[in-house]
């Protein structure tokens, strides 16, 4: 058998991806002599990535005795990272950069930066980017654009944006790449700003830029910008995907459109484990727990899988409604399936049974848990908070300490709330120390938590620090410290705080005004108390 018909025959097996075919092929192009033949060779290396046989892939390779075609080096390195075999790429490249009779191409370049990015290589990254500067390819759109998302990966999203911007030429791709930065790096403003940038630029979004943009909308609540952005693209008769359809129905469904959530996501004819999900999210958030469970249902019946997200989404739904019969469903159906429940889950669940008082059932699912993680602990202190089990919640707070879990500001906050309501003075003092070692001094709620703990304490110096000391004085805070001081007697000082709250704009509540009526009261100054009310 000649190398034309060798060659035909190994294109013709490419889509079967037989492997036993494979081999065969193999075997006669061995007994024929040809395994040094390039053209063999690559086809024969992309039949075995074809069908997955890496080693004989690598074997292929390996035994070509001069390998000097530096398309065949390429076509290896682009069938490595696609299939995520990024260590054998840049162990590859290495040998290629050691070969004295072959150089690398603007070709070579996007497959090693996918694999840096891929491993979160970003000093092997950069070698290569300076690597770059120097031999020029640097210019070429492709291999900047794979430089910009090796960056990207490596969460380096300044030098990402940097590269973009001195890119001579740019596309899709790159553009893609940065808004998608903007968006991981908690800058959704900027990610819209850039994107109506590309569109000014003359570039056609993608489905990967609209699910970004899309997304973008959903993460600042801009309903309106989202609607527009949804109206233009269907006049102009693109066709979303599952990716981008799961992104308008997040979008719509957090910002409160369920009606259009739903209808995107009924048209959407394949249903991706995401659209699931961003639906039951959308109910979840509304505390429709009812329609969580029916949508699992049916998702159930259509052979989809349920993921972490999935579960976590219907437990909290059933937590935010208390609806404790959706919450169990779901409880039983994760153990009847033997599925690993994440932190997340198991928090929803304690959450769950403290709000509908099955207090042993909260117990059972945190005995059970791995307590590495703050989050757990602080949703058994909370949940003792909320059922009024002060005592408690200052034991599993101590419990916490020992297990060397550091608490953090949900940690404070909370059992900081237990000790206000046991007027736990000398314990307060002590989570006060905590707060300060922890350099939490900043954090508004944290201190706002301290100065309520004092003021129900009766301790009205302190209580007048922490006040000084707050970040941002919110209503809130305000009304805590003329409490203190009313109910110790020192109506004239509540008075006078009210009046500074007053003049710079605080607007008082019904709270504030009882607080203030009820100094006036201990202090017998019913005068005041009567032009307060009026």
């Amino acid at each position: 058998m000649d190398t034309v018909k060798l060659l035909s025959l190994l294109r013709t097996s490419s889509g079967s991806k037989s492997l036993t075919r494979a081999k065969l092929i193999h075997q006669k192009i061995v007994i024929q002599g040809l395994q040094n033949n390039i053209a063999l060779c690559k086809s024969l290396i992309n039949l075995y990535f074809s069908c997955q046989n890496y080693d004989s892939a690598k074997l292929v390779f390996r035994t070509i005795e001069n390998p000097l075609d530096l398309s065949l080096w390429n076509g290896v390195l682009a069938a490595y990272t696609k299939n995520y075999m990024f260590s054998e790429a840049l162990e590859l490249f290495d040998r290629l950069l050691q070969n004295p009779f072959l150089k690398p191409t603007s070709f070579t370049y996007p497959s090693v930066l996918k694999a840096c990015g891929g491993l979160g290589r970003v000093g092997y990254g950069k070698f290569i980017h300076t690597h770059l500067i120097k031999t020029g390819f640097g210019l070429d759109v492709v291999v900047s654009s794979s430089l910009v998302g090796m960056y990207a990966k490596c969460d380096k999203f300044d030098s990402a944006i940097k590269v973009f911007d001195e890119m001579f030429e740019r596309d899709v791709a790159s553009w893609n790449t940065v808004i998608s930065c903007y968006y991981q790096d908690g800058q959704a403003e900027k990610a819209l700003k850039l994107f109506e940038k590309m569109r000014e630029s003359g570039f056609e979004p993608n489905s990967v830029t609209l699910t970004t943009v899309i997304s973008s909308c959903s993460r600042l609540l801009d309903l309106e910008r989202g609607k527009e952005i949804h109206k233009e693209y269907v006049k102009d008769g693109f066709v979303f995907d599952s990716y981008v359809s799961s992104a308008l129905v997040d979008m719509y469904g957090k910002c409160g459109c369920l009606e259009m959530a739903r209808e995107i996501f009924e048209q959407t004819p394949v249903k991706s484990v995401v659209s699931w999900n961003s639906m039951i999210a959308a109910y979840s958030s509304k505390g429709d727990s009812k329609s969580c469970i029916e949508l699992f249902r049916s998702m159930h019946a259509e052979g989809i899988k349920p993921t972490v997200t999935t579960l976590s989404s219907i437990i909290m739904s059933s937590s935010r409604s208390a609806q404790l019969e959706h919450g169990k469903f779901m409880h039983g159906y994760i153990i009847r399936n033997r599925m690993q429940s994440d932190i997340f889950i198991n928090s929803s669940l304690i959450d769950l049974y403290f709000k509908c008082g099955h207090v042993g059932s909260a117990e059972n699912v945190f005995d059970k848990m791995v307590k590495t993680n703050v989050v757990s602990w602080n949703v058994m202190i909370s949940g003792y908070v909320t059922v009024g089990d002060y005592f408690k919640a200052l034991s599993i707070y101590e419990d916490m300490k020992e297990t060397s879990v550091k608490p953090d500001a949900v940690t404070f906050t909370s059992i900081l709330s237990a000790c206000s309501q046991l007027a736990a003075l000398e314990k307060g003092k002590e989570i006060h120390k905590y707060i300060v070692e922890s350099e939490l001094e900043s954090n508004e709620i944290v201190m706002g938590a301290l100065l309520d703990m004092y003021a129900k304490c009766g301790a009205v110096d302190q209580t007048f620090n922490i006040f000084q000391k707050l970040p941002e004085k919110d209503l809130v805070s305000w009304t805590s410290m003329i409490t203190a001081y009313g109910s110790h007697g020192q109506a004239l000082e509540a008075l006078k705080l009210f009046h500074e709250m007053l003049q710079i704009n605080v607007k008082p509540d019904n709270v504030t005004f009882l607080a203030v009526l009820s100094a006036c009261s201990h202090a017998g100054l019913v005068y005041e108390g009567t032009l307060k009310q009026q």
